[in-house]
């Protein structure tokens, strides 16, 4: 293990991740559906976590992960999200 928090393998599995989402899914409707699905990934997470499960943890974090990242992208990219999403 490196001192760096993450590598090439986790950024890889991010990217990976979130261009699957995106492809699946497309972007998110507002704002408030991201939270949902980031919320859902984040109850997991949780879970994951309490039950001990190490593999699932690494699975849930890098799906919270891409979720956010698809948020952060969109709320830069997408006029139709920002638009449904700011008063």
């Amino acid at each position: 293990m490196s001192d760096r928090p993450f590598s090439t393998t986790e950024l890889d599995d991010l990217t990976c991740h979130a261009i699957l989402a995106q492809d699946r899914y497309g972007n998110y409707a507002s704002t408030h559906e991201a939270l949902g699905v980031a919320l859902e990934e984040w109850t997991e997470l949780v879970n994951a976590v309490h039950a001990n499960d190490i593999e699932a943890v690494r699975d849930e974090a890098i799906d919270l992960a891409a979720v956010l990242l698809r948020l952060a992208y969109q709320c830069r990219w997408s006029e139709a999200m920002k638009a449904r999403s700011v008063k």
